[in-house]
């Protein structure tokens, strides 16, 4: 198993066993090959855990989970509409390679902001603390250049 492998599988096993931090469906999507990406065409992952979770605060950030595939980017972001205990609402977003007119990364001091441009204008924005992710943004886009090079150039 490639070093890259070994470093991806890590990651995902990381996210699994986070307990109730990490919401069903980001959990779902890493362990079921049917839903929405097929495991063996994952590249990389992100995941970013909320802020805080209470309902009293009017600026809890939720968790995401970025996937790098080998056909594009997915972003899933967890809801705060609970349906029942083991579900709450959630967003999926996701862009093929060939969409992609650029993609950003905007740091300033502690705060990050990874941006992807399709049809000339924003279509995926996710905030980050660059203490905790900057290095794992790093990897991911060049996983994802990497991927719009191959694939369309």
């Amino acid at each position: 198993m490639a070093k890259h492998d070994k470093d991806l599988e890590k990651k995902i096993t990381d996210i699994l066993s986070r307990g109730y931090e990490a919401h069903y469906m980001l959990k779902r999507v890493l362990q079921d090959d049917k839903l929405y990406v097929n495991n063996k065409d994952i590249l990389d992952v992100i995941f970013i855990r909320r802020d805080s979770y209470s309902s009293s605060d009017s600026e809890t950030s939720p968790a995401k989970l970025l996937i790098a595939t080998n056909y594009g980017i997915m972003v899933l972001e967890e809801g705060f509409k609970e349906i029942s205990d083991n579900y709450l609402g959630y967003k999926l977003k996701k862009i093929y390679y060939h969409q992609i007119d650029s993609f950003e990364l905007d740091i300033c001091l502690l705060e990050g902001e990874f941006r992807v441009f399709t049809g000339s204008r924003e279509n995926i924005t996710v905030s980050f603390d660059t203490s905790s992710y900057y290095d794992q943004f790093e990897k991911f886009l060049a996983i994802i250049d990497d991927q719009i090079v191959i694939r369309y150039c």
